[in-house]
């Protein structure tokens, strides 16, 4: 590539960056009216501060939201959501988000609590029967999905060659769940279920099958009509198949960005992940993960669960409490969401993060200055925990609290 046309694709990159903040930022005012841009002053602050996190124009990077109601609203790209293509991170760029998909999930389970057609306290076995008792005394119940309770071993742990696939080229949820039975001498309970938390994404894998054959319509369907669309994330899918993917009709402004992981002896980045047909997935299962979305809708899905929608207001509060074992140990998750408290028990804040295949995420709300923060990265080297200090402290210099 020549010097100028090096120039001339910065140039772009630039504007396009501009441009998605500036049609996003709109967007999302028309919702939150009090919602006020950041200062120049701060942005200046941010974009020194992403540049010495080692992104550039010229690698993968780094989409960053910022809200606190009525005094902030920040959002922008940095990088490259494609090598290859020199393709923009801008605020409209599609990232898997992972575990940050785990929310989603809940909210979709719980919804079905809400319509009277599950609850915490049945037997998952009840709508999963292939799923081996493990302790007929001690059954695994809803709940314990939900708050990682459950004892159940890591399903990524299974030797994927034994998945029998019913899909040709991938795997999907319904092909796991035959391997806990097949596989239970060898990985039997970690824990007796409900003695204590370990983080399992079997879990949510579980949860996920259970809201399908409850709803009786795939997980991806029944998330779009009950909470993208009414949240209004038009861009937002859950890739549970190759044709769950969808076609936009401007491709080039809601692009997709891969995930990347650093590769020291090469030196270079290499893909790790994106979506079919570029990225042909083998394994295509959802609950754990499988969301993509953007900036620009999970400022959506922010205000939509600063509002309190989708759930009664009684199933927004157990959500968002930290849960309990059986014996009355609290934890520091909720159904669906880590939640934060200080030592007298008081909870400051709640929120998700999410590692997958090169894609560095969080989502974070701080009760306590009514901030709200994403970042949605697709270079595996980004430590979101250290940006997000970074950028909270640059917020309070430059903002302030309440």
């Amino acid at each position: 590539m020549t010097p100028a046309r090096s120039a001339l694709h910065r140039m772009l990159r630039h504007a396009a960056t501009f441009l998605g903040l500036a049609t996003a930022a709109a967007t999302t005012t028309t919702a939150l009216a009090q919602d006020t841009h950041a200062s120049a002053a701060l942005v200046v602050a941010i974009d020194k501060l992403v540049a010495k996190n080692g992104i550039d124009d010229d690698s993968p990077g780094v989409a960053i939201f910022i809200r606190v109601p009525g005094k902030l609203h920040f959002q922008k790209g940095y990088g490259l959501a494609s090598v290859k293509d020199e393709t923009a991170i801008t605020p409209t760029t599609l990232f898997e988000l992972a575990s940050c998909s785990k929310p989603f999930t809940a909210t979709a389970l719980l919804i079905l609590v809400d319509r009277g057609m599950l609850t915490l306290d049945d037997d998952v076995r009840d709508y999963i029967p292939e799923l081996p008792e493990y302790d007929s005394d001690n059954p695994i119940l809803i709940r314990d999905l939900l708050q990682h309770t459950s004892g159940l071993p890591e399903y990524f742990d299974f030797d994927d060659e034994g998945v029998p696939m019913r899909h040709k080229t991938y795997a999907v949820n319904e092909d796991y769940i035959g391997m806990f039975a097949k596989v239970k001498k060898d990985y039997p309970l970690q824990f007796r279920t409900g003695s204590k938390f370990e983080y399992t994404n079997s879990n949510f894998l579980l949860l996920a099958s259970i809201v399908q054959r409850v709803a009786k319509q795939p997980f991806g369907d029944f998330v779009r009509d009950e909470i993208f669309i009414p949240a209004g994330m038009q861009h937002t899918f859950i890739c549970q198949s190759p044709q769950s993917v969808p076609q936009e009709d401007d491709a080039d402004k809601y692009n997709r960005a891969f995930g990347y992981e650093w590769h020291e002896k090469k030196e270079q980045w290499k893909p790790s992940w994106g979506t079919p047909p570029e990225w042909p997935q083998k394994v295509m299962v959802v609950g754990d993960g499988g969301v993509w979305s953007n900036l620009e809708d999970m400022a959506k899905w922010d205000a939509a669960v600063r509002a309190k929608k989708f759930l009664k207001s009684a199933t927004w509060k157990e959500a968002l409490t930290p849960s309990t074992t059986r014996k009355g140990k609290v934890i520091e998750y909720g159904k669906g969401w880590f939640i934060y408290a200080n030592d007298d028990g008081s909870v400051y804040g709640y929120g998700h993060d999410g590692t997958w295949a090169g894609f560095e995420n969080t989502y974070y709300r701080h009760l306590g200055t009514n901030r709200s923060t994403v970042i949605l990265s697709n270079r595996d080297t980004m430590d979101t925990d250290d940006l997000w200090t970074a950028l909270d402290a640059l917020v309070e210099k430059f903002v302030g609290g309440e």
